[in-house]
């Protein structure tokens, strides 16, 4: 049964108008589509997911962040693994200030391809691509597949 957090938000992914998936684990996957990422996003349902202890300066063009990886992602990152299997989910978020001005969501795809949000508050909608030869893919393609973060800044 789906904890009462990730009830929550699957009720919140709905009233933004996005079709929120529940893993067998009762986790909550993002979807694909740049509707889907921003809900996600907003909803905080990875908050449960492992994470970097604290916020800190950006070795990209992200400013302050934060980032989350899905049980997925986390696994095949501390297994060293070259190549993440689909379902690989990374949220990003964005501070100024000292509070969250947006979010990037990275998705791994079924298809394998990596789908790449990220969005700024008020509106959270400027960015939003598949695949690579694109602005997000660009920066990412120095990570172990398009992951930048290192699996030793995750507990």
């Amino acid at each position: 049964m789906p904890s009462s957090s990730s009830l929550t938000a699957v009720l919140l992914l709905l009233a933004c108008g996005a079709t929120p998936k529940v893993t067998d684990g009762g986790s909550v996957s993002p979807g694909t589509t740049q509707p889907e990422l921003q809900a996600f996003a907003e909803s905080g349902a990875y908050t449960g997911w492992k994470a970097e202890p604290a916020a800190h300066t950006s070795a990209g063009p992200h400013g302050e962040v934060r980032t989350f990886v899905n049980d997925t992602l986390y696994t095949s990152m501390k297994a060293g693994n070259t190549t993440h299997p689909n379902g690989s989910v990374a949220v990003k978020e964005l501070y100024s200030g000292g509070s969250i001005s947006g979010w990037a969501v990275d998705v791994k795809r079924d298809d394998g391809q990596w789908v790449f949000y990220e969005g700024f508050k008020p509106a959270l909608n400027q960015y939003y691509f598949v695949g690579g030869g694109n602005l997000c893919a660009n920066c990412h393609q120095g990570g172990v597949d398009f992951v930048l973060l290192l699996a030793s800044a995750l507990p």
